[in-house]
C-alpha cells in the first residue's frame, strides 16, 4: 500500500489481525497518527517498512512492540517520530535475523550506543541511522557485524575517533560518517582489511594527520574506491604519490582542508572522475591542459580558494562537459576564458575574483540557457550589461558585485533569486517589474542610481534583503510595507521621515539607515521589530527623546547606533533591559543629565567574547540557488570612534564592547 495518500489517518488497527503476513509496506502512503502496538503481534513479518517522508508524521511511543518481530529481516522506520522510543536498541538487539535497519531522519533520542556491549543482530548487512542526534561515541559492537556492507550514521552527533576496529569489518562497501565530531587520525593500517571500500564519506569532522598516510592506510586497496569524501576536516600534506593509484575514483572531494603543494599531473589519469573538488586549501602552481587531458567524464570541477594559475590554451576544447565550475579566487585572467563557450550543459560559473580585465565576450549571455548561477564579482570587468537578460530563463543568481560595469540595470527573468551589482557604475532609475520576480537578495549600493524607489519592493514577500545604500536616490522611503514579508536585513538611502509601516517587518533582524538625512521622530510602530539585532540610525536629523520603547521591546539588540542626531533629555532607563547588546553609540546628540549608573547593567558589553562571535552571524547564505560562493551578505556598520571611522565587522572584533556618549565640536 506505498506511495498512497490517506490523508493523514491512523494505521488500520485490522491489519495487525493478519497472523500469516510476512510482508507489510505502508511507507509513504499518508498515514499519521500513533503506530499500533498489535503490529508486534504479526510474529510471521520478515519485511516491515513505515518509512514515510514528507507526509504526516507516524509516532512510535516505544519499541517494545518492535523487539516481538523476531522473524524480522527488514526493518524501515525513517521519518517516523520515535522522539519517546528510548528502548529503540535494546528491542532491535532482540532481533537475530535482521539484515537492513533504516532508522533516518527519526528524531531518536539521544543514545549511548555503548550501553549495549554485545549485538545479537550479527546478520546485519546495512545499517542507516543518519541524521539522528545520538551524542555517542562510535560502539564497540557495530565491529562485531562481521557481514555489514553499508553503514551510514551521517549527522548522528557522533563523537570521539573512529578506532583501529573499523579494519575488522571486511564486507563493508559503504561507510557514512559525515558531519560528526569525530576527531583523531584514521584507522592504522595494520588492523585495516577493507579492500571491499567503494564509498567512504567522512566530511565535515575534525579529522587530521597527513592525508598521504591516512590513504596507504585506510584504503590499502586503493584502486577499488569510488567515492572518496573528506571534506571539511584538518587533513595537511599533498596529493602525490597516493591519488594516481585510486584509479576508480568516480566522486573526490578534499575541499576545506589544509592540503598544500602543487595538483599532480598525474590527476588527469582517474579517467573515471565525474566530481573533482579541491577548493578551499592551500594548493599552488599552474594547471594546463595536462591535468584535464583523459577527464572526459567530468561534470564538476571546483578549484576555488586556491593559488592556482588556470593556463588553458584560448583555443583549446576541454574533453569534458562540466554543469558546475568554480574557479573562484584562481588566477584565469585577465582573458575572459574563451574554453567556457564549448560548455554546452553549464548551470553554475563561479569566476569571482579571477583577475579578469576589459568587457565581456556577447556569447557569455546566450550561450547556454541553463545557466542557473553566475558569479564573475571582484574582477575588472568593464562596459554596459545587456538591455535585457530574459533569455536566461533558469538563472537564479547573478553576482557582479566590485566591477565597473555602467549603464542600467537589465530586464530580469522571473526566475531570479538573487542580484548582487553592488559596487559598479550602474545609473538610471530602479525597474518598476521586480514584483513578477522571485527576489530574495537585491544588493545595489554604491552605484549611481538616482529616482525613485518602487512600491512594489514593499509587496515582495520573497525579498529577505535589501541594500540600496550609498546610490543618489531622491525620493523618500516608500511607506508600504507588508506584515507578510521575510525581510532580514533593509540598508537604504532615501529620505524624509521612517515610515510607520516599516514596523510591519516583524522578521526584520537588520535596519540600516544611516545619512539618509531621516527627519523627525522614531514611529513607535518600529517596537514590533522585536528580532531585531541591529539597529544603525546614525548620521540623521532624527529628533526626540530616545524611546523608552527600545528597551522594553527590543531586547535582541546587539548594535544600537543613533550616533549623530538631535536627539535630547536624559538617556532612558530602559535601556538596561538591552542584555544582549555589545555596542550602543549616542554619540553627537543633545543629551543631557548625568551618565546613568545603571548602563552596569548591560552584561554583555564585559562579558568575554565579542558580538561575532557569541550572537549569531548577521550574514546571508543564499539557498536553492546554486554555487556556494555566489553571494553572501555580511553586516558592517560604520561607525566614528575618537574621532576616526571603523567599519565595524569580524575582523575588528575589539570595538565590540562599547559605550560611546562623546560629544564633539
Amino acid at each position: 500500500m506505498s506511495h498512497g495518500d490517506f490523508g493523514g489517518v491512523p494505521i488500520p488497527e485490522f491489519i495487525c489481525s493478519f497472523k500469516m503476513l510476512r510482508y507489510l509496506d505502508l511507507s509513504h502512503a499518508g498515514f499519521g497518527g500513533t503506530a499500533p502496538q498489535r503490529l508486534g503481534n504479526l510474529s510471521r513479518l520478515s519485511y516491515l517498512d513505515l518509512g514515510s517522508f514528507g507526509g504526516p508524521a507516524i509516532t512510535v511511543d516505544n519499541f517494545h512492540w518492535v523487539s516481538k518481530l523476531t522473524s524480522l529481516r527488514y526493518l524501515d522506520l525513517s521519518w517516523l517520530y520515535l522522539a519517546a522510543s528510548t528502548d529503540w536498541l535494546q528491542a532491535v538487539n532482540m532481533l537475530p535475523l535482521l539484515e537492513v535497519l533504516r532508522l533516518n531522519d527519526a528524531s531518536l533520542p539521544a543514545t549511548d550506543l555503548n550501553y549495549l556491549s554485545h549485538a545479537n543482530f550479527t546478520s546485519l548487512k546495512l545499517l542507516h541511522l543518519k541524521s539522528n542526534n545520538l551524542n555517542s561515541s562510535l560502539s564497540n559492537w557495530i565491529w562485531e557485524l562481521s557481514a555489514l556492507s553499508e553503514l551510514n550514521m551521517t549527522s548522528c552527533g557522533l563523537s570521539g575517533t573512529i578506532p583501529d576496529e573499523l579494519g575488522e569489518l571486511t564486507s563493508i562497501r559503504s561507510i557514512k560518517l559525515g558531519d560528526n565530531n569525530l576527531k583523531g587520525s584514521v584507522p592504522r593500517s595494520s588492523s585495516s582489511r577493507l579492500c571491499n571500500l567503494v564509498e567512504v564519506d567522512f566530511s565535515g569532522n575534525s579529522l587530521s594527520g597527513d592525508i598521504a598516510e591516512a590513504a596507504k592506510s585506510m584504503f590499502p586497496c586503493m584502486k577499488h574506491l569510488q567515492t572518496l569524501d573528506l571534506a571539511g576536516n584538518n587533513f595537511t600534506g599533498n596529493l602525490s604519490g597516493w591519488l594516481e593509484r585510486m584509479e576508480s575514483l568516480t566522486v573526490l572531494d578534499l575541499s576545506g582542508n589544509s592540503l598544500s603543494g602543487v595538483v599532480p599531473d598525474s590527476i588527469g589519469n582517474l579517467s573515471s572522475l565525474t566530481y573533482l573538488d579541491i577548493s578551499f586549501n592551500t594548493f599552488k602552481g599552474t594547471l594546463s591542459e595536462l591535468h584535464f587531458a583523459n577527464l572526459s567524464r567530468l561534470d564538476t570541477l571546483d578549484l576555488a580558494s586556491n593559488s592556482l594559475k588556470i593556463a588553458f590554451k584560448q583555443s583549446r576544447v576541454p574533453p569534458f562537459q562540466l554543469t558546475k565550475l568554480g574557479l573562484h579566487a584562481c588566477l584565469v585572467g585577465p582573458q575572459f576564458p574563451t574554453w567556457l563557450q564549448s560548455q554546452s550543459r553549464i548551470k553554475m560559473i563561479d569566476l569571482g575574483s579571477a583577475g579578469i580585465r576589459g568587457e565581456l565576450p556577447g556569447w557569455i549571455w546566450n550561450f547556454s540557457s541553463s545557466i542557473t548561477s553566475l558569479d564573475m564579482s571582484a574582477n575588472s570587468i568593464t562596459g554596459k550589461l545587456p538591455a535585457s537578460l530574459e533569455q536566461l530563463k533558469m538563472l537564479a543568481a547573478l553576482n557582479l558585485k566590485r566591477n565597473r560595469f555602467e549603464g542600467t540595470i537589465p530586464d530580469l527573468p522571473t526566475s531570479i533569486q538573487l542580484l548582487d551589482i553592488s559596487e559598479n557604475y550602474l545609473s538610471g532609475s530602479l525597474p518598476q517589474y521586480f514584483g513578477d520576480k522571485e527576489l530574495h537578495y537585491l544588493l545595489l549600493s554604491h552605484n549611481l542610481l538616482s529616482g525613485i524607489i518602487p512600491e512594489d519592493l514593499c509587496n515582495m514577500v520573497s525579498m529577505e534583503v535589501i541594500d540600496l545604500s550609498n546610490n543618489n536616490f531622491s525620493e523618500k522611503l516608500p511607506s508600504c510595507w507588508l506584515t507578510n514579508s521575510n525581510l532580514y536585513g533593509i540598508d537604504f538611502s532615501s529620505w524624509g521621515e521612517i515610515p510607520s509601516t516599516m514596523g510591519s517587518l516583524n522578521s526584520l533582524i537588520s535596519l540600516h539607515l544611516r545619512k539618509n538625512n531621516l527627519s523627525g521622530m522614531l514611529p513607535t510602530s518600529l517596537q514590533s521589530c522585536s528580532r531585531l539585532m541591529l539597529l544603525d540610525l546614525g548620521e540623521n536629523n532624527l529628533s526626540g527623546n530616545i524611546p523608552k520603547w527600545i528597551g522594553d521591546s527590543l531586547q535582541t539588540l546587539v548594535v544600537l547606533s543613533l550616533s549623530s542626531n538631535h536627539f535630547f533629555g536624559e538617556i532612558p532607563e530602559e535601556l538596561s533591559r538591552l542584555h544582549a547588546l555589545k555596542l550602543l553609540d549616542l554619540a553627537n546628540n543633545k543629551l543631557s543629565g548625568p551618565v546613568p549608573s545603571f548602563m552596569g547593567n548591560l552584561t554583555a558589553l564585559h562579558r568575554g567574547s565579542p558580538y561575532w562571535e557569541t550572537q549569531p552571524s548577521l550574514a546571508f547564505m543564499v539557498h536553492g540557488v546554486g554555487s556556494a560562493y555566489v553571494s553572501v551578505y555580511r553586516d558592517t556598520l560604520q561607525s566614528i570612534f575618537k574621532g576616526r571611522k571603523y567599519t565595524l565587522n569580524s575582523e575588528v572584533r575589539y570595538l565590540l564592547n562599547v559605550i560611546d556618549l562623546q560629544q564633539t565640536n
